[in-house]
């Protein structure tokens, strides 16, 4: 055939297959979310007055209002409000009643979170358990991903020790190893090499005592703060031990950090080493506000604190029991806001060299789960981050991150059907992704009415914790 006839041909090929879309035919759902303005996050680009098809916790279609006819199923009419896909928290610690977290989580549009460790303080909780109740459909909740056990010097001290952890967490399906401490050099060169072997991933926080590149080695680093620890070049900070008797060397490297010639050379190394960033700034300024006088007096008039046990609002909000306000604790609080200002530095200019982000917060203390997602948004974008890159953290990054592009991440045909239906544009300003009015994960679509419920019976779980 010809070059010109073939390049005549082809486009209207695609002209008739475009043509015989999904509108003009009957689609088989199990729900229709009708009405709304979809934000795929595939591209920054608003599709208004669609609907929504879902079958089998997949999308199946996504045609115009008015072919919304065509679909069978439960129809579900979100009034002008914003499709969106469900959030991630990709660091988490269950230190409440389970039940009471996943409703937190989902009624705030978060629909997969990951555990960070396996110790919830008091041995209530079978982790693993969770995670298959959840993918049974015997509890309500968002997808539940699990870490091994936090692998530390403590814990982890051998070779033979290493195979033993990875051996561990291959037969008992764990979906990320963590890293929680300074290992040992060959030990933790061990580890990386047998988990590579083995298809695991691995994340956690940096080697300190290791140049950064032995860091970089990893899948993910959880928290910003750790730039204030690692080096590019040699060890870094100590933050074991004596703190105080290395408290010099850290100031210095913070204001060395300040400046951009230092820090520039270690972002580039992060963004060429493909790594992944879980950036949990939230917890961070958390501490600073229990250490500022003035805020942390203000804290009990939180409304939020309701959603926490009693026992952890009375122990973060007592002097005597919070750590970070014993006289002990080496930081002012105008320490830590200048150091909050520049990890916010450091998370635009990761963002701006290309480091891939992942949202995720480490909610502890008086920082309430499910809240804190959008708590960790609103900082991203007062960083920098357009809302747009904002919400890819806990969308598009997290799906690539997991090895799940190709079926989730975005709203598109095909993808799994993670969805929240929230009022007001997020693409114009991120904390509309709060205003949660409805959830679909895991089967099953949750009303605003449902999300009320599900917040009402979290004060009621937690209130039973002990």
């Amino acid at each position: 055939m010809p070059l010109t006839l073939r390049t005549l041909i082809l486009p209207l090929m695609l002209l008739i297959a475009t043509s015989c879309s999904p509108e003009q035919t009957t689609i088989e759902a199990d729900y229709v979310i009708e009405n709304v303005n979809v934000v795929p996050l595939n591209e920054e680009i608003i599709l208004p007055n669609k609907a929504v098809a879902v079958r089998d916790d997949k999308i199946v279609a996504i045609v115009n209002q008015s072919s919304a006819g065509n679909i069978t199923g439960k129809h579900i009419d979100g009034a002008g409000l914003y499709l969106m896909p469900g959030l991630t928290d990709m660091h988490i610690h269950m230190r409440t009643d389970p039940q009471a977290a996943f409703n937190l989580f989902l009624a705030n549009g978060v629909t997969t979170v990951t555990n960070m460790g396996l110790a919830d303080g008091r041995g209530k909780i079978d982790h693993l358990q969770l995670r298959s109740d959840v993918a049974a459909g015997n509890m309500v909740g968002p997808r539940y991903l699990v870490s091994g056990p936090q692998l530390n010097p403590e814990n982890l001290t051998t070779l033979d020790g290493v195979m033993a952890a990875l051996d561990r967490h291959v037969d008992q399906g764990f979906d990320v190893l963590k890293v929680h401490g300074d290992l040992e050099f060959d030990v933790y060169d061990a580890l990386m090499t047998g988990a590579r072997e083995r298809g695991l991933r691995v994340t956690g926080h940096s080697q300190h005592q290791m140049p950064l590149s032995q860091s970089l080695r990893m899948d993910s680093i959880e928290h910003l703060e750790e730039f204030l620890y690692v080096k590019r070049d040699g060890a870094g900070i100590k933050v074991t031990g004596d703190f105080m008797a290395i408290i010099n060397t850290y100031y210095d490297h913070v204001d060395q950090l300040a400046n951009p010639d230092y820090r520039g050379p270690v972002i580039q190394d992060m963004a060429a080493s493909g790594i992944y960033f879980d950036a949990t700034l939230i917890i961070y300024k958390m501490i600073y506000n229990w250490v500022d006088d003035d805020i942390f007096a203000a804290m009990r008039d939180d409304e939020l604190l309701a959603y926490l046990p009693a026992s952890t609002v009375d122990y973060w909000l007592n002097t005597e029991t919070n750590e970070y306000r014993r006289d002990a604790f080496p930081l002012s609080a105008e320490h830590l806001k200048s150091n909050v200002e520049l990890l916010s530095t450091i998370l635009f200019e990761l963002n701006e060299a290309g480091v891939p982000l992942l949202l995720g917060t480490d909610s502890f203390g008086t920082l309430v789960p499910g809240f804190s997602v959008h708590k960790e948004l609103a900082l991203m974008t007062e960083a920098g981050l357009t809302p747009y890159e904002a919400l890819r953290t806990g969308t598009v990054n997290v799906a690539a991150y997991l090895g799940e592009s190709d079926h989730a991440g975005t709203v598109e045909v095909g993808k799994r059907a993670d969805l929240i239906l929230v009022e007001g544009n997020p693409l114009r300003d991120v904390g509309n992704a709060a205003n949660v009015r409805g959830v679909y994960t895991q089967g099953k679509w949750h009303s605003k009415s449902d999300l009320a419920a599900m917040l009402n019976d979290a004060k009621d779980l937690v209130a039973d914790w002990k």
